[in-house]
């Protein structure tokens, strides 16, 4: 029931508790850093619409828990008309007790989705802004109202910042967790596509004439309705900004494009993201199994599991890339990936996120497959089983954890 509510596990989110100690994955250098006491304080909006109550109450007191109290001002909840009965009065009542001194919370009358919640968020806040200025967020125009829900949001504060003479600072010390779903568990009213939507809104109020490279890729969106954008253009020739080609060629020139004009060749090509070099090959064979590492279902499953499998030379689908980054990859797909969660789980296929930790292995010594985020090593659960699993086991010298990348 949870999982089919939430998308992910609430019985472990349960049973995590609301405050939840967490490794410090910062370089050495973000610890050292000492950071100037006179700093603004924060308003934070967080937004949240039929959430597991667990994660709500571990997500707030995680702020609470990690940031000095005189630097936050105060959290704001913003309840996009959820509709489960734990978001009603058993919030209300948590809040009373425990939180009422920093935690403020608004309930929508309507369904506004993602955009609109936090604009609303921020129109209670009384201190600055998450990671903006609070003027400056709204000299700049806030969202698009007109957007719906989630999607194109983040794209389009982007171009305008940018186009508009502002910028988008990285902060490479700051860690922000999220929970990754393999589906949304919650729908748009009326099932509308509102990534469509959104999108088509930021085409034409931002991108010119290279509006004519999204339609070349979705030519089916080309006349539908996306609602009045005067309010936005207006926006924009008021704060006198730059044109999209300004923005392709000095704010992302590695975006390389062919000309607006020319729609039969639409692709945005990135040239400037490299992947790590490669090192080795081959297929991972387990020595005792004399088997090889497969996914169990196909390689391009996000979230599948892998397992040991009679190794075929001919096979592309066997082949794993392991490369300067520790990084493993199969059949140039997705990555070995290990929960730092739930240790006791399996490894998985997962999205290559280049970050390490969770995808990070080490490769060669006694021919281990170590994981370095949870200490352990990778072995064949049992070696005779046609089932071939594979599970994590600390280190031995035992031949069902040794490996070889074979070219």
């Amino acid at each position: 029931m949870g999982y089919h509510k939430h998308a992910f596990n609430v019985l472990i989110s349960n049973r995590l508790g609301y405050h939840r100690d967490v490794p410090d994955t910062r370089n050495d250098k973000c610890r050292d850093r000492i950071y100037p006491v006179a700093l603004p304080t924060a308003s934070i909006v967080i937004c949240f619409y039929n959430e597991a109550f667990s994660a709500l109450l571990r997500t707030i007191h995680s702020v609470l828990d990690r940031t000095p109290n005189y630097l936050l001002h105060e959290i704001i909840l913003v309840d996009d008309q959820s509709e489960l009965d734990d978001l009603k009065e058993d919030l209300d009542s948590y809040i009373q007790q425990h939180l009422q001194k920093k935690v403020k919370l608004v309930r929508n009358e309507k369904r506004e989705g993602l955009i609109r919640g936090r604009m609303i968020g921020a129109s209670h806040a009384t201190g600055g802004l998450f990671a903006m200025d609070r003027n400056y967020f709204y000299e700049l125009g806030q969202y698009d109202r007109g957007m719906d829900i989630w999607g194109g949001e983040n794209l389009e504060i982007s171009f305008r910042i940018w186009m508009c003479g502002g910028q988008l600072l990285i902060v490479p010390c700051s860690r922000v967790g999220h929970i990754f779903r393999k589906r949304r568990p919650y729908g748009s009213p009326g099932g509308q596509d509102t990534m469509a939507h959104n999108s088509l809104r930021l085409a034409h109020v931002w991108m010119d004439d290279y509006k004519e490279q999204y339609f070349a890729l979705r030519p089916e969106l080309r006349n539908r309705d996306y609602g009045d954008i005067s309010e936005r253009v207006a926006i924009r020739k008021r704060l006198q900004c730059h044109s999209f080609k300004w923005y392709l060629d000095n704010i992302y020139p590695e975006m390389q494009v062919s000309s607006p004009h020319k729609p039969q060749q639409p692709v945005f090509i990135n040239k400037g993201l490299k992947r790590p070099k490669v090192l080795q090959r081959g297929r991972l064979r387990n020595l005792l199994a004399d088997k090889c590492l497969v996914a169990q279902g196909r390689p391009s499953q996000k979230g599948g599991a892998v397992v040991v499998r009679d190794c075929d030379p001919q096979d592309p689908e066997q082949e794993w890339a392991y490369d300067e980054e520790h990084e493993l990859i199969l059949a140039g797909l997705l990555c070995l990936d290990m929960s730092e969660i739930r240790s006791s789980d399996p490894p998985r296929l997962m999205k290559c996120h280049g970050s390490g930790g969770s995808q990070q292995w080490t490769l060669g010594k006694n021919n281990w497959l170590y994981q370095v985020s949870v200490g352990q090593c990778l072995a064949v659960a049992d070696p005779l089983s046609i089932k071939g699993y594979v599970t994590m086991a600390i280190c031995d010298d035992s031949r069902s954890q040794q490996w070889q990348l074979e070219g």
